[in-house]
């Protein structure tokens, strides 16, 4: 009987609850809270986590961290948070009353707690517009964000008690009445207003709270909108990181949300849907099953489902536990699709516009919650949100992406993976990223190779449709089609191009282009701390691949069967728990029982490369090989070697580093014991049967050695065609590339020949070559067949870095015999940190042996043959960018070189010349200006060298294969006379409206031409107004007005200087970009056309107006 009276009391309470929630919880609170602080006590209701009252802490809940305390002692704070949030969306707001019960589980006592306000960060001098300004990057903020409203905290209560406050930007401040003591819990009020900022594309900060408008309707994702109490932890105490826009860290414990949106939005947010019948009956759900729009045309305008009434309001309904965070995203246009897996809902919410190519997303996200419950320890939670949000961040339960089928698949292995690593797993991301970036980037990997196969499915980079064959369809909208899709070109490139597969492309490629310039962070850093730079710039993005690559390398030490069981043993002890770096290595040392504290150390805590080369291979009798392996690097691994014979039978070894040996069928090999400059060469004999065709490191493509060329005996070397496609750098190989190579000139006629270039990672060892016969067909007509041309052309630039040796510094060397020029240069370049100072050095030569080398140049009266002119160049420069606000910002690089005539030279000379140019953006006009100043000393210049008022001089028009001969440009546009000419290439001082003009000088002698010197001063500015006209840049077009002012010295003294009147020219300018119209399919140069109408100069020839239509037709930009 007492048992049925039980039963009978528990239905009353469940139905009591079911009828007056409100009530119910209200009344439990006040149980625990009838005072400013009491000792919690545990309700005597059984674990439910989808349901009202909270029951986190209780002793059935298997996640809470009593019940599993990842060590003795451990302990972590607990939440409860009760918001009541309406969201008015034509003010882009929230009004909301917070209720947080806070219970303090550490051993010490509180006289303050601390609140993030992370949308304070996005307001004029916050932290983060400081941060930003001091990394030199632009910043418009929106309407909001100006008027600091972003999250404003109107009041803050205990007992109808105010308590004393204090806001520094992202973090409050809040002195207690009363310490709270170890076991206490209080309850804090909190009446708050948070803000959106603005429309999303009315400022450039990345925000994660954000709204925007698609087709007429508003969406809106609620992220980080709340006051958020800190951790306090026991590494730390009160973790106060102000935030900048990266990481964050938050307490496990209870949400109760309600949130009120207009009738007509959809909505989803972290925690169970309580109120799921009221919200979105069965009948509403039939409207907005995603399935309704399968074949709906992708990016055409929503229907409408349910009328907008601003007056008419919707309370959604949401209760979670086990979480540390809050979020909601909400959208008149959403639809829904619905899977499910092992009790586990997975929920896909795409507006209504991209719901044709989002038909698989839930049935996506089902598929990876399996892969990663099953592998990696099993999901805690009962759904999983995919939302399309314009975004790509996670939240418990919930991730906010972007994109289309196929290409969003990535994103959504992605972020679906934060749910253990961020989710459940809850580490401090602010303060170590690498615990929860890192290891989801190793999970994206992971599960893309389980779901896709070794390469993702990718999108095409052409789309096949039907619009073209439509007659109704108008021109414009047709040559619009062929602008974005360019069929050829791009089904080409996707022919042609290559893939990185999952692991390199979701871990080692970016971690072995650093690391082979020995250049990656140390992984125990600061999420703010990697070169200070803003977002993922800079070293920061290693916390995902080199994070990533160490756990792939971690495998390949511990074997595969056991580092997934430690990995497993990992999330199991620290689920719902905050680990930091210290306690992952010590968890897995602990379950695997084998020291890597030598592994931990080198890859946490040092930027050590990792380097093993095939050293050495010497035939001893009988079929047996001496093989020895070099340690090249700083890091220690263990080996594993696979030798094939000559009969086709393969071999395996495997070299352990310390006592620990992995699971394996590998031969074992005796300890390889080494590090620092300890044993650095290792050597076993072994007896190949037929001998020994290839040695190879590492098969499994884990090893993350950073110079891979050295890995093999043979084969090290991947030759293919070139077929003019960006491609991915082959990790393992160097690469060689050729295709053929047909130019032509006048002189040599058609040039039949081929380019040759090689790289390793695009930095080492970078060849660039070609050869060219030159046939002498189609010769211009006034060189007979008696001419003499040269008869084979080449040219060879080789570049290396030099990182190893001294950071951000490149070391080169060029040859060519082509165009009637023999050149030669050796080069040297290094950069500061920051890679915003450089200096550069060479050494150069030119020469043109005898006469009929003038015939290959359109200005052949400009370059003396027979004489060497050699120099050495010095060259300093630096980048800067102006400190930017709302309406300006702008980049600037000033240049300062010496040059002087060297050893071996038939001429005598030397320049000191300053160069300045900024580019600015105000208002949406570009403004490019350009300050120009040199000197010249010497009376034996090269003309080739000189300064030239209208462009560059010859040795300039040498590095453009359109000008370095006579055959493109027609010689009706070239050559000096009393007349302005037609062509223009910039450089010099850039007087573009005298270009072919000999800007006579008077003088007390008579006269003087100065269209050639060795000093001048020059101002030069372009205002761009293509934004004002949208259209004109849609081919590639820009407009703009020009203006050029200049002097040159008309001495001809180089022991003093009189400079000549003010030259000016004043006119419109046009250029269209070529290269836009095929630069995504094809790896080739920019190349643009210009065409510059000087409708004024101030010292016109005589035969010319002052004002005038001129033309003037140029390649690329005048500066």
């Amino acid at each position: 009987m007492k048992k049925l009276l039980s039963i009978l009391s528990l239905l009353l309470m469940s139905l009591a609850t079911s009828q007056n929630e409100d009530n119910i919880n209200f009344t439990a609170d006040s149980l625990i809270l009838n005072t400013n602080t009491t000792i919690w006590e545990k309700p005597a209701i059984p674990y439910n986590p989808l349901a009202k009252p909270n029951t986190y802490s209780s002793n059935e809940n298997p996640n809470y961290w009593k019940n599993k305390m990842p060590y003795a002692g451990y302990w972590q704070q607990d939440v409860h948070y009760i918001i009541d949030a309406e969201i008015v969306d034509s003010l882009n707001m929230i009004k909301a009353n917070q209720q947080l019960i806070y219970t303090n589980n550490s051993p010490d006592e509180l006289d303050f707690v601390f609140f993030h306000l992370y949308a304070n960060a996005f307001e004029p001098d916050s932290y983060l517009d400081q941060f930003r300004k001091g990394n030199k990057i632009p910043t418009t903020f929106r309407k909001d964000e100006i008027k600091k409203k972003n999250l404003e905290i109107l009041s803050v209560t205990t007992n109808n008690n105010n308590l004393d406050i204090e806001i520094d930007n992202t973090i409050m401040k809040v002195i207690l009445e009363e310490p709270l003591r170890s076991g206490e819990t209080i309850k804090f009020d909190i009446n708050f207003e948070s803000y959106f900022g603005g429309e999303e594309n009315s400022g450039n900060v990345r925000r994660r709270m954000k709204t925007y408008t698609e087709f007429g309707n508003k969406h809106f994702n609620g992220v980080h909108w709340y006051p958020r109490i800190s951790v306090y932890d026991s590494k730390f105490g009160w973790t106060t990181d102000q935030h900048l826009g990266k990481e964050f860290y938050g307490n496990f414990g209870c949400f109760d949300v309600e949130l009120t949106f207009p009738d007509n939005y959809i909505v989803e947010a972290t925690g169970f849907m309580t109120n799921r019948e009221e919200v979105l009956p069965k009948e509403l759900m039939k409207k907005l099953d995603i399935s309704n729009f399968a074949n709906k045309k992708y990016n055409t305008p929503p229907s409408t489902i349910i009328r907008y009434n601003p007056n008419k309001k919707k309370t959604w309904k949401f209760h979670a536990e086990n979480v540390h965070d809050f979020a909601f995203t909400a959208d008149p246009s959403y639809r829904i699709g619905v899977a499910e897996w092992n009790g586990v809902k997975a929920y896909s919410l795409a507006q209504e516009q991209h719901a044709s190519k989002w038909q698989n997303v839930a049935n996506y996200a089902a598929e990876i919650i399996k892969v990663f419950s099953e592998d990696f320890g099993m999901y805690t939670y009962h759904k999983i949100i995919v939302a399309d949000a314009r975004s790509g961040m996670e939240y418990p339960m919930i991730t906010l992406d972007r994109g289309s089928d196929p290409g969003y698949r990535g994103l959504l292995i992605h972020e679906i993976a934060h749910m253990w690593f961020f989710g459940q797993v809850g580490n401090n991301e602010t303060y170590r990223a690498a615990l929860d970036e890192g290891f989801t980037q190793f999970l994206t990997a992971w599960a893309t190779e389980v779901i896709e196969g070794k390469y993702m499915t990718r999108s095409p980079s052409y789309v096949d449709d039907t619009l073209l064959n439509n007659q109704d369809v108008d021109l414009l909208s047709r040559l619009k089609w062929l602008k974005n899709n360019r069929t050829f070109l791009n089904k080409y490139y996707d022919e042609h191009t290559n893939q990185l597969d999952a692991k390199d492309d979701d871990a080692f490629y970016r971690y072995t282009m650093d690391a082979s310039e020995n250049n990656t962070p140390k992984l125990n850093t600061h999420s703010h701390d990697f070169g200070g730079s803003l977002a993922h710039r800079g070293s920061y993005t290693h916390v995902y691949g080199k994070t990533a690559t160490m756990l792939y390398n971690l495998q390949y030490v511990l074997g595969d069967e056991l580092f997934i069981a430690a990995m497993r043993n990992y999330f199991e002890t620290w689920k719902i728990a905050h680990p930091y770096l210290d306690d992952f290595r010590n968890s897995i040392i602990q379950f695997t029982k084998v020291d890597l504290n030598w592994f931990f150390d080198q890859w946490l805590d040092t930027n050590k490369d990792l380097d093993y080369a095939v050293k050495r291979v010497e035939k001893l009798s009988n079929d047996t090989v001496a093989i020895t392996i070099s340690r090249e690097g700083e890091m220690e691994m263990p080996i594993d070697l696979t030798i094939d014979s000559k009969f086709g039978t393969r071999y395996n070894f495997h070299i352990p580093n310390n006592w620990f040996v992995k699971k394996t069928s590998a031969t074992v090999l005796p300890r390889w014991i080494g590090y620092g400059n300890l044993n650095k060469e290792y050597t076993f004999k072994t007896h190949i049967p037929s001998g020994v065709k290839n040695i190879m490191i590492d098969e499994s493509g884990r090893l993350a050695d950073s110079y891979m060329i050295n890995n093999r005996f043979n084969g090290n070397i991947d030759f293919s065609l070139d077929y003019g496609v960006y491609k991915w750098a082959n990790l393992r190989k160097y690469e060689l590339q050729a295709k053929p190579d047909l130019w032509y000139n006048s002189f040599d006629g058609v040039k039949i020949g081929t380019s040759v270039s090689g790289h390793y990672l695009k930095k080492h060892h970078v060849i660039d070559a070609n050869m060219w016969l030159n046939t002498g067909a189609m010769k211009a007509e006034e060189f007979d067949s008696n001419s003499k041309n040269d008869k084979i052309s080449y040219q060879i630039k080789y570049s290396t870095s030099m990182y190893k040796y001294v950071k951000n510094s490149r070391f080169r060397l060029a040859a060519s015999e082509i165009d009637g020029l023999n050149h030669y240069s050796i080069g040297y370049n290094i950069k500061d940190i920051s890679k915003v100072n450089s200096l550069d050095i060479s050494l150069n030569g030119f020469e043109r042996k005898d006469v009929s080398d003038l015939n290959y140049l359109i200005y052949n009266d400009l370059w003396i043959p027979n004489r060497k002119n050699t120099n050495i160049t010095i060259n300093l420069s630096h980048k800067y960018y102006y400190l930017p606000n709302n309406k300006l910002s702008g980049v600037g690089n000033i240049q300062f070189s010496l040059k002087s005539s060297s050893i071996m030279s038939d001429y005598d000379f030397a320049q000191i010349t300053l160069e300045a140019i900024n580019k600015n953006s105000i208002n949406g006009y570009k403004i490019n200006t350009r300050f120009f100043v040199q000197r010249g000393f010497g009376n034996n210049f090269p003309l080739e060298s000189m300064l030239y008022a209208a462009g560059t001089n010859p040795e300039g028009l040498m590095e453009n294969q359109f000008t370095r001969s006579r055959g493109w440009i027609p010689e009706s546009w070239t050559g000096y006379s009393n007349n302005t000419g037609t062509f223009h290439m910039g450089g010099g001082l850039n007087l573009r409206g005298f270009s072919g003009y000999y800007m006579t000088e008077p003088t007390d002698e008579g006269s003087v031409n100065v269209y050639k010197g060795t000093s001048g001063m020059a101002f030069n500015t372009e205002v761009d107004y293509t934004s004002k006209i949208p259209k004109l840049n849609y081919w590639g077009l820009n407009s703009y007005i020009f203006m050029d002012v200049g002097v040159m010295d008309e001495s001809q003294n180089a022991e003093k200087i009189a400079f000549s009147r003010p030259y000016m020219d004043l006119g419109l300018g046009f250029s269209w970009e070529l290269s836009r119209l095929w630069d995504h399919a094809l790896e080739s140069q920019p190349l643009m056309l210009r065409f510059d109408l000087p409708l004024f100069v101030n010292h016109a020839p005589s035969t010319e107006n002052a004002i005038k239509l001129r033309c003037i037709v140029g390649l690329n930009r005048a500066f």
